[in-house]
């Protein structure tokens, strides 16, 4: 019976034995990570990408491979975000707001005139408001953000009229991308905003179905909006925050060595993202105005500011996000 007992024992243990050799193989095995974008293979945010597969692979010891599918591949904004929370997707570089279907949060980084400059911008995104942030995003809808990426402003082109003024915007037909909150943005300031497709509305400018739009400066220019609209004006409502997120239980489940690894990686690809994004909207604006003629006028924004505040106020409150507003607009 002893001698039975003992076999069992040594049977037991070995099986203990090949189950942690088993479970420390599949620790350091390697990681796929598939991230996935709007934009094409040229794009700022893919040239970071490939440094950061790049590093990742350096830092883990060749563990980590990135795989990025850039350009819509894998669905718009609102689809992979919904693959991104569900864990088919484990990486994005997106506008947040694409998610605030099921998370109103997202759409902080909406609102206009959040930021005083670039300065205040990288202050908060990269200080406790940031981290405190990304945890909120978390808990609320399992994605983790691991860095902030965008930094560019959003300005406003127009066809006809030069808007120089809050007086120039009254009943302004300002074309959109389709959102509730942007649209009480604008209203608030006295526009009419119309919902209208990217890619319908270079022709809506041409036949006066819209006055204008509102971009990045790269996007104005590859989309060629600077012909039927030759006015641009520095309102800079928004500067950009365009989070790269990860699937929280994914990023969980990784191990110290490819956790740290990424994380390094990912800090590095900021950077640099952010570098190529400011240098691609420099250039962009310095060809249109150039190149193609557009002209560049400045305008008072804080009556903007002012008819805008209530706006803020509602949303802090639909979205228990006042602390944060408060604590973004307090910081020096």
């Amino acid at each position: 019976m002893k001698k039975t007992i003992v076999c069992l024992m040594i049977v037991a243990l070995s099986m203990c034995i090949a189950f942690a050799n088993g479970s420390n193989e599949a620790t350091g095995g390697k990681v796929v990570i598939k991230i996935g974008n709007t934009v094409t293979q040229d794009h700022a945010w893919n040239v970071a990408i490939d440094k950061m597969a790049e590093l990742a692979k350096e830092y883990s010891n060749g563990r980590i491979e990135i795989q990025c599918y850039p350009n819509n591949t894998l669905g718009n904004e609102s689809d992979m975000i919904e693959s991104l929370r569900n864990g088919t997707l484990q990486m994005q570089v997106a506008d947040p707001s694409a998610g605030s279907s099921f998370c109103k949060q997202f759409d902080l980084f909406v609102l206009p005139f959040l930021w005083r400059d670039k300065d205040h911008w990288t202050k908060v995104l990269d200080g406790p408001i940031g981290k405190e942030y990304s945890e909120l995003i978390e808990k609320e809808c399992g994605i983790k953000i691991l860095g902030y990426w965008g930094g560019v402003s959003r300005n406003i082109i127009s066809t006809k009229k030069q808007i120089k003024s809050i007086d120039d915007l009254q009943g302004f037909k300002l074309r959109l991308a389709q959102s509730e909150l942007k649209f009480k943005v604008w209203n608030a300031v006295g526009a009419l905003p119309v919902a209208i497709s990217l890619s319908e509305t270079y022709s809506a400018m041409q036949s006066g179905v819209c006055d204008g739009m509102e971009n990045e400066m790269p996007s104005l220019l590859t989309g060629k909006f600077y012909e039927p609209a030759k006015n641009m004006t520095m309102t800079e409502h928004e500067i950009t925050v365009r989070p790269l997120m990860i699937n929280a239980a994914f990023y969980n489940s990784l191990d110290d060595e490819c956790r740290d690894a990424l994380d390094k990686a990912v800090a590095e690809a900021t950077i640099l993202a952010r570098e190529l994004e400011a240098k691609a909207a420099e250039e962009a604006k310095k060809t249109m105005v150039e190149t193609y003629g557009v002209q560049v006028f400045e305008i008072d924004k804080q009556p903007l500011i002012d008819r805008t505040a209530k706006v803020f106020e509602e949303f802090g409150k639909e979205t228990g996000l006042t602390d944060v507003i408060e604590a973004i607009k307090n910081t020096k």
